[in-house]
This record gives structure tokens, C-alpha cells and sequence, in this order.
């Protein structure tokens, strides 16, 4: 089952929960109870394997293991 990332639109918390894309929308804050959550869209890291995994390959400097988008 996938990890998602929310935010809560009734007190700003940000969290993760791992839930299936069926019930993406029954999600509920876990600090406050709100029901009104949005879905942050985080990116995600892909490995390649060997030794190039330190750096992007593609040029974009985006550093290797460890990077990645968003997070916050």
C-alpha cells in the first residue's frame, strides 16, 4: 500500500499515511480530526545501481541517495 502526503486545510499539519488510492479521500487530519486535507504531491528518488548513484546522470543537479523533491 502506497504512502501519501496530506495537509491539512483546517490547521495547516502535514503528514503521511499509508492508504490505498480507493480511500485517499476518507483521509482525516491526525491532529486535529479535520476531514478538509489536500494530497501534496512530493516526487520520488529513483535508483539506477553503481557508482553513478552519487549524482544525477541526467545533468540537473540534483544530488544522489538521500535527495529527492519536496519532503517539507
Amino acid at each position: 500500500m502506497p504512502n501519501y502526503d496530506f495537509r491539512c486545510t483546517e490547521c495547516g499539519h502535514k503528514f503521511s499515511v499509508q492508504v490505498s488510492m480507493s480511500d485517499k479521500d476518507k483521509v482525516t487530519c491526525p491532529g486535529c480530526s479535520g476531514k478538509k486535507v489536500e494530497q501534496l504531491f512530493t516526487g520520488c528518488m529513483v535508483s539506477t545501481g553503481g557508482a553513478s548513484d552519487i549524482g544525477c546522470d541526467f545533468g540537473c543537479g540534483m544530488p544522489g541517495a538521500g535527495g529527492g523533491f519536496g519532503g517539507g
